[in-house]
């Protein structure tokens, strides 16, 4: 005869074999720090130092505990029904995704925005009437609306979502009795994949991408400050450049001078870094005589001029050696070991990104100008429609070439490579009010990633090319539409969407035909 525990019991024997139990997601470290974080900035921070980062910062903290929160009270619930069986992935997973529809909407949409006013009016009644209680006074007589203003570029924060999400995967993966020291052992081994010498090439290597951004702007904007080589814009690049040289350059010629092998000093994968080195110096000597002899580049000219490309070229060889590096390891991708990886990625794409910002979705909002064959803009489609599939192109070559290598990769890796190797893009041209929708596509990638799983072997593979950079681009047409008049017609816009998606999809084809692959 068979005895069923209660649930108190159960859970005192979970917590005694350290097992998660019903609820205790809002137990966890992270999710006490988002709400004292949140708390603090709305009721402190925010009246101190107004800003940009302070408006941000609640967002952020709100979107890291508010999954948490979902999962606790759906947990408790099953719980209170008997149906509660341990920590399930799909929970979290459903919890950040309608979260971050959520955020998205009330960010994009005045209805949702205004629904939103009255729910959190509704639910911070009872708090303020007990306030006014106890400061003597009265109870607030009846719920009040909150008064929000609806901004595109909080769309951002939808970057911290998927750090709750790689909480609630490590919190199911001790769900079960037995597992939790080997959950620990795997969590133990993937923070001692942090390599620090990776991660150090990877956000220098993100340095100069900004650097290049920043001047970029400046080919625009400041046009007399350029008379110069010595810009503050060209500070970022050199100084950035100068670090990741010295950090490449510094094994083999520390074992030059100690009567070692240099080459065999380099690290594995770091050998076209320390070549990419050699590369940016020579092109930077070039440059100067190319300015001596033409002068300084302004507008298009700075991205097509021959030497700047070859400085592009250069920054991408040395922004390629942590992923080459990972590439060449028999690791799994997680968190927070594959973050070098993934800048790496993010760096080169960037990089890329910005060398063809003529063409690109986020840089110049050409659906918001007509095309009448009398307007001046009526050439806008062919450059808009040709900017997606460049744009669309730019993104899905590293995306299936990760995806080719490894066989999971981690929560929000998509959100990072299609958001911060394009979002800066936006400000090229004064687009800033844009800066949310790649980070908004790369959520959604994200999400049909988890959904879908692709594989190379299966269909999913070249629906999922598909999808997400028609998500990327479609993500670009939401925020236009949210925040201004959108002059191309739904024929334009669905065909865009259409086209970008079959550049994905062309080359997950080419992708499944022949590129060679390794599983982690």
């Amino acid at each position: 005869m068979s005895v069923q525990a209660s649930p108190a019991a159960s859970a005192d024997l979970a917590a005694e074999h350290g097992r998660p139990i019903p609820g205790d997601a809002l137990l966890q470290p992270l999710a006490i720090v988002a709400i004292a974080l949140l708390l603090l900035n709305d009721h402190l921070f925010k009246a101190v130092t107004p800003g940009v980062v302070t408006g941000k910062l609640s967002d952020i903290a709100g979107l890291v505990f508010f999954p948490l929160l979902l999962v606790a009270v759906t947990e408790l619930a099953l719980a209170v029904a008997g149906r509660w069986h341990g920590p399930d992935p799909r929970l979290i997973t459903a919890a950040v995704a309608a979260t971050g529809i959520a955020f998205a909407a009330v960010k994009l949409l005045p209805g949702a925005e205004s629904l939103y006013e009255q729910v959190l009016g509704l639910a911070q009644w009872p708090f303020r009437a007990v306030a006014g209680l106890i400061a003597g006074g009265t109870a607030a007589g009846v719920p009040t609306r909150v008064d929000l203003t609806r901004d595109a570029t909080d769309l951002v924060a939808l970057v911290a979502l998927w750090v709750p999400m790689e909480v609630g995967a490590r919190r199911a993966s001790r769900g079960t009795f037995g597992n939790d020291r080997a959950g620990d052992r795997a969590s133990a081994a993937s923070v001692a994949g942090l390599r620090p010498y990776d991660l150090v090439v990877a956000s220098l290597s993100i340095a100069m991408l900004a650097g290049a951004t920043l001047d970029g702007w400046a080919h625009s904007h400041e046009l007399l400050a350029l008379e110069s080589i010595i810009t503050p814009w060209h500070m970022v690049v050199y100084l950035s450049f100068l670090a990741v040289a010295i950090v490449l350059l510094g094994p083999p010629i520390t074992a030059k001078l100690g009567g070692g092998e240099a080459i065999a000093a380099i690290p594995a994968g770091y050998g076209t870094s320390v070549i990419g080195v050699g590369f940016f110096l020579a092109m930077g000597a070039a440059d100067t005589v190319w300015h001596l002899t033409f002068g300084i580049e302004a507008n298009a000219e700075a991205l097509l001029s021959p030497t700047h490309l070859g400085l592009g070229l250069g920054a991408c060889l040395i922004a390629s050696g942590p992923i080459r590096a990972a590439w060449s390891r028999n690791e799994e991708a997680t968190w927070p070991a594959f973050l070098p990886a993934i800048l790496s990625a993010v760096a080169i794409t960037g990089l890329v990104a910005f060398a063809l910002h003529i063409a690109n979705s986020f840089v110049d909002p050409w659906p918001r100008f007509s095309y009448e064959l009398t307007d001046p803009t009526w050439y806008g489609p062919y450059i808009g429609v040709a900017a997606a599939v460049v744009t669309a192109g730019i993104v899905a070559v590293p995306m299936l070439l990760l995806i080719a290598r490894w066989r999971t990769l981690p929560p929000g890796w998509l959100t990072l490579l299609f958001g911060v190797s394009i979002a800066g893009l936006t400000f090229l041209h004064d687009e800033g009010v844009l800066v949310g929708a790649p980070i908004l596509g790369g959520f959604i990638a994200d999400l049909l990633f988890v959904w879908l799983r692709p594989r190379l072997s299966s269909w999913r593979l070249q629906a999922f090319a598909l999808l997400a950079p028609a998500a990327l681009i479609a993500a670009s047409f939401v925020v236009l539409w949210a925040t201004g008049p959108i002059a191309w017609s739904a024929h334009l816009i669905g065909g865009t969407v259409v086209l970008a998606g079959g550049v994905g999809w062309a080359l997950s084809l080419l992708l499944r035909a022949g590129v060679p692959t390794r599983g982690a």
